[in-house]
């Protein structure tokens, strides 16, 4: 589900996302909706044990009582919701974790206190009996979030990662946050925030494209995770008119990462990175006057 696509589509916009079904334009579905394989269980009986006073007979299900959740970025990034809750919208993505199938769903709860960033939430649900709800997490850092167009990552061994994209935009720039997640032990667990930065001027334009692949790690409980960035600089057509701004040379970049599990750390960790060069590159991107790293 790309949400961004949605809404410069014009096909819907955030704040009716929630009454989407059957649409087929995204993995998008209204909380009357059933859960495919599970007569009578609806995706609002699941909300319900995430937003325990949820009432059917609101129109967008307001509520007050969330569960407890934490952020997966940590305390920091933790917020919560301006005001009574509403479902926004539902997204639902069935991830192998640990060699079991598990349903994780994407809440967006509506606008969250003094924050730009919507409050949305992760749940994860056992699903092979009685609907039991696993762990609940906020993710995104900002205003449209939801799960990449491929959203899962074979990780081999029964074991999915899941991205997700956490964005937003206006006509000449692009600001994305990107989370990788593990689930293990039926809890989610962060592996990697990256953020990338689109931007169209004058002169020229800049792309910064995010793909995540994985290799054999033979012993190992997971396979290794490769993270690549790849930024392409372009001048654009009618360059020669935009005056005497600084214009960068046309070139294509990418920049990478990979991830070992740490059997004693319980963890992924980087075995080698130069991400920190996109970080200086985006930043010198946004404000131009930073030194150049080449």
């Amino acid at each position: 589900m790309n949400l961004k696509k949605l809404v410069r589509a014009g096909l819907v916009t955030v704040t009716s996302l929630w009454s989407l079904t059957g649409s087929g334009v995204a993995d998008i579905v209204a909380p009357s909706d059933p859960v495919p394989g599970h007569i009578g269980l609806t995706y609002f009986d699941l909300m319900k044990k995430v937003v325990t006073d949820l009432d059917p007979a609101s129109p967008h299900g307001e509520a007050h009582q969330v569960v407890p959740y934490r952020h997966i970025e940590g305390k920091r990034a933790k917020t919560v919701p301006e005001n009574a809750v509403a479902i926004k919208y539902l997204a639902p993505l069935t991830v192998r974790a640990d060699g079991m199938a598990r349903l994780a769903l994407l809440a967006d709860l509506g606008p969250s206190a003094a924050d730009v960033a919507e409050f949305v939430l992760l749940a994860l649900f056992d699903l092979t009996g009685e609907p039991k709800l696993l762990d609940v997490v906020e993710v995104g850092r900002d205003r449209l979030t939801g799960f990449a167009d491929k959203p899962l990552v074979s990780l081999g061994h029964g074991s999915d990662l899941i991205r997700i994209d956490s964005d937003h935009f206006n006509s000449n720039e692009d600001f994305v946050d990107t989370e990788l997640i593990l689930v293990r032990n039926d809890h989610f667990q962060l592996v990697e925030t990256i953020f990338t930065f689109d931007v169209k001027a004058c002169a020229f334009k800049v792309t910064e494209l995010v793909n995540v692949t994985t290799l054999p790690d033979p012993g190992n409980a997971y396979e290794r995770i490769v993270l690549a960035v790849t930024e392409k600089v372009e001048l654009q057509d009618d360059a020669e008119g935009c005056g005497e701004a600084k214009v960068p040379r046309p070139s294509v970049r990418t920049f990478r990462a990979t991830y070992r599990w740490h059997p004693r750390r319980r963890a992924f960790v980087a075995t080698s990175s130069n991400l920190h060069r996109l970080d200086e590159e985006n930043k010198r991107l946004i404000d131009p006057e930073a030194p150049a790293h080449r």
